[in-house]
């Protein structure tokens, strides 16, 4: 407005003759000429006449040259801004503007600012960052070439480049990490190859072009001498090779159970092809221990089955014929023999749940006991065979006092056991010695009977499942041969071993447990 005020004034001061019509007649700015007593000279919008004496702006004009004020118009009714310069001649130059108007080019003239600003901050950024790109660079590459000839990195290259000098200590830093990363690497390379080497099955890996890049040879009875590098020279059993070539041309996984006659081995076989890598991994398991435990589970439940089905068939026979017999002492006699029959299969089927109860549990349960508590035990559950074969249980004990640090429960089994036997398989008085000794770290025990002995060529098969040596089944003596082997199971769960010695007319059994 000022410069607006100060431009009418020089058109003025050059038009002397006051001719404003003339000159201003295409004006679009709003000004008005004020003589020094307040009287219009001239309005470039309005015709008004009326005296201006009283406005703020033209006080201040003529008090200071100059003035302005912000108020609303009597002429147009809105509010409108003042600018007034007094001339030379006292007269005074007023501009006016509508502060709305006013308002809306602030406004823009700012947005046009704040763009242009913005606009010149960005393209000022964008240059330096391309100026410090490639100062970057070029800096990055002289140090590049200056490693690649063997050159230590100088310090002019970096001086007045405090962070580029940070940055390549950095980087020389994650070198040495690295190197220390490769060193890590190495070693668990290392035990990789060691694990690889020790597991228990074959590890074969096959690349696409059929030769093998890894192999171990835990199972390296499989391998040739030859050590090639192809696995069809270096397997030398047709049946696994047959298997390699199937998940070669396939491209799948499988499983396959191999039995290789020769050796008499039984060879789990898995192959998967691994697309990622496009290899072929294979692992090589030999079962046979396996197969040999399932065929003996295999043994154990059929002679299971035949022990419980001979006194079952006798008591089914005897009971068809005690229901067509009327004589009193026959039906006696079959009543005798359905229930000895049926106390054969009782037992057995105790022992049984003892066995499997034994090999199901491997706790020890150490505890101190008295010598007369373990001798009160075994007198008690033995009682009835006791009196019946008028038998006689002498103990011995060689200890430091008459404490035992035993499995109570585990040790009174082992021994009824084994003085039940001696027990039965006697056709005299029986005389059973039992001797308990302490050692250093376990207990010496046997138990000597005076029965009919064991043959040298059954010694060593007493302790299977279900053995029982030709004068017991020829004696028509009851017992489901099973015994024995719930006696070696618990000795060996307790840590000791047994034995036995036989001759005719003497049997002791030997064994020990820790304590």
């Amino acid at each position: 407005m000022e410069n607006d005020a100060l431009l009418i004034k020089n058109l003025v001061l050059q038009n002397p003759d006051k001719s404003y019509d003339k000159i201003f007649k295409n004006s679009l700015k709003r000004f008005t000429i004020i003589s020094k007593n307040g009287q219009v000279i001239f309005d470039s919008f309005s015709n008004s006449i009326e005296n201006h004496s009283s406005r703020p702006e033209f006080i201040k004009a003529l008090k200071n040259s100059q003035g302005s004020s912000v108020r609303k118009s009597n002429t147009t009714g809105h509010e409108m801004i003042y600018f007034a310069l007094k001339l030379d001649n006292n007269d005074v130059i007023r501009v006016s503007v509508d502060s709305n108007n006013a308002t809306r080019n602030i406004l823009f003239n700012m947005l046009i600012h704040i763009i242009l600003f913005i606009l010149l901050n960005l393209f000022a950024v964008f240059s330096y960052r391309s100026y410090l790109r490639r100062n970057l660079f070029d800096k990055i590459n002289k140090i590049k070439e200056m490693l690649e000839d063997g050159n230590k990195v100088t310090e002019v290259e970096m001086e007045n480049n405090l962070w580029l000098s940070k940055f390549w200590l950095i980087i020389k830093e994650w070198q040495d990490t690295n190197l220390k990363n490769i060193d890590r690497l190495k070693l668990e390379k290392i035990k990789l190859n060691n694990i690889i080497t020790s597991v228990d099955m074959g590890i074969l890996l096959i690349n696409e072009n059929k030769y093998i890049t890894l192999k171990n040879n835990s199972i390296n009875y499989i391998y040739t001498k030859q050590n090639s590098e192809k696995y069809a020279k270096d397997i030398k059993y047709p049946e696994i090779i047959k298997f390699i070539d199937n998940i070669l041309y396939n491209e799948n996984e499988e499983t396959k159970e191999i039995f290789l006659e020769d050796i008499k081995k039984y060879i789990l076989v898995h192959g998967k092809y691994m697309k990622s890598r496009k290899e072929y991994l294979f692992t090589l398991k030999d079962i046979t221990r396996d197969r040999e435990t399932l065929d003996i589970q295999k043994k154990f439940i059929t002679n299971v089955g035949h022990e419980l089905k001979t006194p079952l068939t006798s008591i089914s026979g005897y009971l068809i014929a005690l229901k067509e017999e009327d004589e009193p002492l026959k039906r006696k006699r079959f009543l005798n023999i359905i229930e000895r029959n049926a106390k054969k299969i009782d037992l057995i089927l105790m022992d049984f749940l003892d066995l499997s109860k034994i090999e199901n549990s491997k706790i020890i349960n150490l505890a101190p006991i008295e010598t007369k508590t373990l001798v009160i035990e075994i007198n008690s559950s033995l009682e009835n065979l006791i009196e019946s074969k008028n038998a006689n249980l002498i103990f011995k004990f060689n200890l430091k006092n008459q404490i035992l640090k035993i499995d109570f429960e585990k040790t009174v089994l082992i021994l009824k056991n084994l003085i039940e036997n001696a027990i039965i398989y006697n056709k005299k008085s029986p005389k059973i010695v039992i001797l308990i000794e302490e050692s250093f770290d376990r207990y010496l025990i046997s138990v000597e009977d005076n029965g009919i002995g064991i043959p040298a060529i059954d010694s060593f098969r007493v302790f299977d499942k279900f053995y029982r040596v030709d004068k017991a089944r020829t004696s028509n003596i009851s017992g489901s041969g099973l015994g024995l082997s719930i006696v070696a199971e618990l000795v060996h769960l307790c840590g000791g071993e047994i034995k036995v010695n036989s001759e005719k007319g003497k049997t002791i059994f030997s064994f020990s447990l820790i304590k």
